[in-house]
């Protein structure tokens, strides 16, 4: 996928171009319906379909004492977006210029920097412009006089209640961590690095690698049944290979405060260190815990794998 990042780097188009616009933090299945949207029109019109998205969240900027911590780091809410079928992205710093342009500048401010500008694609409750001051009222307004059409689309809602980032966040900090599955529509996924480790997995049957990985919205410490799959292709197959992983602080070694992800996979398989991988957390198991005595962790460990095992069966049946 090609990321452009800032509006004002777009490359002139002679095609029509639709774009979705939002934050998109989880890409969720409210924000699939948008994009597909915005991916249906494109195809119909022969035109290219893209994604306005923004990085740091507004309230860094606006209210950097109660920023709004994000479910995915950028890269991988772009690896996701990817997934979800769209060929380019672009990121919008969101710095204090572009947080001061009144909404009735908006549109203008699209169409200078993308004159191709065709359709717009927004959820019910977008607001835009200088103090949050434009809804989708005011731009569908504004996008008339510049010829573009907005596309207002409705809340998705799962059991009853409006699926939404602010939702999604309120399940992870309440450790309901196998619920949000259904909300995002797709495999809760780290994006990173391997790293070196201690080594320690290696000793008792069961290596690791280590992903190099710190979100600002941490989902529960536990095990977790994960495949992975690596993000550069001269790196590695793109075949998902399955797993068990671990993240959180070791309790059982006392090696410290800061949270690690370990992946144990089931195949053996070899990676460089700083090879970048997606691992997608795909079923929590169970808490983390500390144990009294390393045969009863690997004895866990060997329980984990036969539940992680069976579980990724049920996921590919």
């Amino acid at each position: 996928m090609i990321v452009i990042e800032d509006i004002e780097q777009v490359p002139s188009l002679d095609i029509p171009v639709h774009l979705a616009i939002g934050m998109f933090d989880g890409v969720h299945i409210g924000h699939q319906a948008v994009i597909e949207a915005c991916l249906n029109a494109a195809k119909n019109d022969e035109g290219m379909a893209s994604v306005l998205t923004f990085w740091p969240h507004p309230s860094k900027i606006l209210r950097p004492e109660a920023a709004v911590p994000q479910i995915m780091p950028l890269e991988s809410k772009l690896w996701t977006l990817e997934r979800k079928g769209l060929g380019s992205s672009i990121v919008q710093g969101f710095h204090t210029k572009f947080a001061g342009l009144e909404a009735h500048e908006f549109i203008p401010y699209l169409k200078q920097h993308i004159p191709t500008l065709r359709t717009l694609f927004v959820g019910e409750n977008f607001r835009f412009g200088k103090g949050r001051k434009g809804d989708v009222k005011a731009l569908q307004q504004s996008a008339i006089e510049k010829g573009v059409h907005v596309v207002s689309m409705e809340h998705c809602k799962y059991d009853g209640e409006i699926v939404s980032s602010t939702r999604i966040r309120r399940l992870l900090q309440e450790d309901r961590f196998n619920e949000i599955r259904f909300l995002l529509g797709h495999p809760y996924t780290v994006m990173g690095k391997t790293g070196v480790g201690r080594k320690i997995g290696r000793t008792i049957g069961f290596p690791t690698l280590n992903i190099d990985w710190s979100p600002e919205l941490k989902p529960p410490y536990g095990v977790y049944a994960v495949r992975l799959i690596c993000h550069e292709k001269r790196d590695c197959s793109q075949d998902p290979i399955n797993g068990v992983a671990n993240y959180g602080i070791r309790p059982t070694y006392d090696v410290g405060d800061e949270p690690v992800l370990e992946v144990h996979l089931f195949k053996s398989f070899e990676l460089d260190y700083g090879a970048q991988v997606a691992v997608e957390l795909v079923e929590f198991i169970r808490p983390e815990q500390k144990f009294e005595s390393q045969e009863d962790l690997v004895r866990q460990i060997g329980a984990d794998v036969t539940i992680a095992k069976k579980m990724l069966r049920q996921e590919d049946s």
